[in-house]
């Protein structure tokens, strides 16, 4: 997050299992960032405090009506999915390493096997 946040902040939780867990909340920042090396805010309701990387700072506009909150809860879902993309696109590429991964562990273990029989057959045919 580019700008520190500060007391009275509206912000949302993002890519994180809290997220998950509090989708579509919006926390009030009880007091302003701190911690220059590992950046944390305190919130409204939420036990201990929380790293400013996993908050998105939202405006939440004056709310008038029904209709007014309606429509902020859907832009603010509309935002909630876009960063869910984001973080699908991510968990995508980490599944198509581990993947690659995979794939040469079992190659390894074939030449390890490879490398074994012939191991065996050099010493059959020394043993003669």
């Amino acid at each position: 997050m580019s700008q520190k946040l500060k007391k009275g902040d509206m912000v949302v939780m993002h890519t994180c299992v809290e997220a998950v867990l509090n989708e579509g909340r919006v926390w009030k920042c009880a007091a302003d960032e701190f911690n220059p090396s590992a950046p944390a805010v305190f919130l409204e309701g939420f036990s201990g405090h929380f790293a400013a990387e996993f908050l998105q700072k939202v405006d939440v506009p004056v709310i008038e009506s029904e209709m007014d909150l309606y429509n902020e809860i859907q832009r603010l879902k509309g935002e909630l999915r876009k960063s869910n993309r984001k973080n699908e696109q991510y968990l995508n590429e980490w599944k198509k390493a581990e993947t690659q991964a995979n794939i040469a562990t079992e190659q390894l273990a074939d030449v390890t096997i490879e490398m074994k029989n012939l191991q065996r057959s050099l010493l059959m045919e020394a043993g003669k």
